[in-house]
């Protein structure tokens, strides 16, 4: 059928929609880990808060498949597929901070705040999807395509 999804029965989505919240506790902490490794070589070690924001970035990378891998999935994901995600993810959210604080001058850390919150979802459901696949969810993802 064209523009029906498949039924998801309530325990799964709240399941689902738990696991988005345990999501976003580890998109928390690795948010302040990022805010202060961004403000520390920013602000005291008087580096360019771009290059400040790829560095947290980059140690967001081990801290978060970790976190996903024992917390948020409790499976282990694909580590290279994990990679290329964050390398997308991360790249969109280094250009929404470059143009939020560059071309919009908002400061710097409300901007990282800012793409942060609006990625979030992507980021979810690119890495349920796709590095820590429920087989579950895609059997009858694949069934629904079928019919």
């Amino acid at each position: 059928m064209v523009g029906s999804y498949p039924k998801l029965t309530l325990i799964e989505l709240r399941k689902d929609l738990s696991r988005y919240m345990t999501f976003l506790v580890g998109g928390g902490v690795s948010l302040l880990l990022n805010l202060m490794v961004t403000y520390g070589l920013t602000e005291y070690l008087h580096f360019w808060h771009m290059f400040s924001f790829a560095v947290a970035l980059t140690l967001e990378l081990f801290f978060l498949f970790i976190y996903h891998s024992l917390v948020t999935f409790k499976k282990k994901g694909h580590f290279f597929l994990f990679v290329m995600v964050i390398l997308f993810i991360s790249t969109l959210n280094w250009v929404s901070v470059y143009m939020l604080s560059e071309l919009w001058n908002i400061r710097y850390v409300f901007s990282i705040i800012i793409a942060a919150g609006v990625i979030s979802l992507l980021n979810y459901l690119i890495n349920r999807n796709v590095v820590f696949k429920d087989e579950k969810m895609n059997s009858r993802t694949e069934r629904f395509i079928k019919n």
